[in-house]
């Protein structure tokens, strides 16, 4: 878990939080414009979809400790060599490699592996292993504006990259597929005397045979896969420019990344409390209430000329944005089980390519007003409608019912009894 949460933290850091530092620097010194670099993640991104799925099939033939270390040497390359190329192209290709490289690394490799080891205490988990996202955010940007005032724009890339290329050889040491490969069972529980330890690449015990067919005839996986899309957008486009708009407000580069700062600390402790609320109750209502409280935290951040607005923005959306990406996974585990996550969330990771709408929309929506605003607007509205949609998700289980078609069949009776079976979670 722990290895778990250092690569969402450089992964996510090195592609989405940094920028924070480096979008002004390098519009200065390249001569780019603010859409043009927000061009980079969303064509890195949808990239990196893509060998998510590479990846979930590589999982069991590989292991995750050899994907997790290759892939923090190759985003380690791409990101010291972002820092020194002029040309958008190859700003673009470095970028995308930068993605691939961080794809093995977090995503459904680390997930997977944390879902392998948890059953009981599955919520706190997650929440702790994807609180690296938001970790990145306190960390990552301050650091690197501290090395670009005392040394140069690619002196700060080459001493993060560094820092990627340690994780190589912390995951190839710690990390292993399951806990039945190291003779335990999930939560640290001994195992009984008669089960062996495994080997790299083994798949844990009764794997369900989910194919991409059944999954995708499935009705609760439309559900997840909208919901999730739809709450992404506004918490990448907005955390992505989040101390560009302070500074469009008029506070100095220091206090707009303190600011920063704050809301990505806000959202650490919210990656673990709303996992730690998908334990204690129907992760559905949990997902329902924080999409509610991250409309509310948008609508505030209209209010920037009050200090109190400002405030009130910060906690609750910092606090509301981190749970978005801490409860993705647990709810996909909650409905498809342990055995399943994996066949499963390799689907439902396509989804996410929706997010890059939220750069685009942010950018645009600076380029024809001036501000930041109209995106806001148009984030709250995405987040309302997919609170509606959350509350929609079975209570439990896998439900039957046939793809889209068969939707209302896959949906339990209002108040019936929760379903039994590959979300239910086994007695330990």
């Amino acid at each position: 878990m722990a290895v778990a949460h250092l690569a969402n933290l450089l992964s996510t850091g090195t592609t989405f939080y940094i920028f924070n530092a480096f979008l002004l620097p390098l519009c200065e010194a390249r001569g780019w414009t603010r859409a043009e670099v927000n061009a980079a993640p969303m064509l890195g991104f949808a990239v990196g979809l893509l060998a998510q799925f590479a990846y979930g099939s590589l999982f069991l033939r590989v292991g995750p400790r050899s994907l997790m270390a290759l892939g923090s040497l190759v985003s380690s390359l791409a990101f010291i060599f972002l820092g020194r190329v002029s040309d958008l192209t190859a700003f673009y290709a470095l970028y995308t490699l930068l993605y691939l490289g961080n794809g093995a690394m977090n995503g459904i490799v680390a997930n997977t592996v944390v879902t392998n080891w948890f059953v009981a205490g599955r919520g706190r988990a997650l929440g702790l292993a994807t609180a690296g996202m938001s970790v990145s955010g306190v960390v990552l940007p301050y650091l690197a504006m501290l090395i670009l005032e005392s040394f140069s724009l690619e002196a700060a890339f080459l001493a993060i990259g560094i820092l990627v290329a340690g994780l190589a050889p912390l995951a190839w040491w710690v990390v292993r597929i399951s806990p039945e490969s190291c003779g335990l069972l999930p939560d640290g529980l001994p195992a009984p005397p008669a089960v062996e330890p495994g080997y790299e690449g083994q798949a844990p015990p009764g794997v369900d045979q989910w194919t991409p067919r059944q999954v995708l005839g499935h009705g609760p996986f439309w559900i997840v896969g909208t919901v999730f899309s739809l709450a992404m957008m506004g918490a990448v486009g907005v955390a992505y420019q989040l101390a560009p708009r302070f500074q469009d407000l008029g506070l100095d580069g220091h206090q707009a990344m303190l600011l920063t700062a704050c809301t990505a600390a806000l959202a650490t402790a919210g990656k673990f409390l709303w996992g730690w609320l998908c334990d204690l109750a129907e992760p559905r209502k949990v997902v329902a209430a924080l999409l509610a409280a991250k409309a509310l935290g948008l609508g505030l951040g209209l209010w920037p000329d009050s200090l109190v607005g400002m405030w009130l923005f910060i906690i609750i959306f910092g606090f509301a944005m981190g749970g978005v990406m801490s409860t993705f996974p647990i709810m996909a585990a909650h409905l498809f089980g342990r055995d399943g996550f994996w066949r499963v969330y390799r689907l439902l990771v396509f989804f996410l390519a929706f997010q890059g709408l939220g750069y685009l929309i942010m950018g645009q929506s600076f380029e024809l007003t001036g501000s930041y605003d109209l995106a806001f607007i148009c984030f709250m509205a995405l987040d309302l409608v997919a609170c509606l949609l959350a509350l929609r998700l079975p209570r439990g289980g896998r439900a039957e019912g046939q793809g889209l078609a068969g939707l209302a069949a896959a949906l339990p009776p209002a108040g019936g009894p929760r379903s039994q079976g590959l979300g239910q979670k086994p007695s330990l």
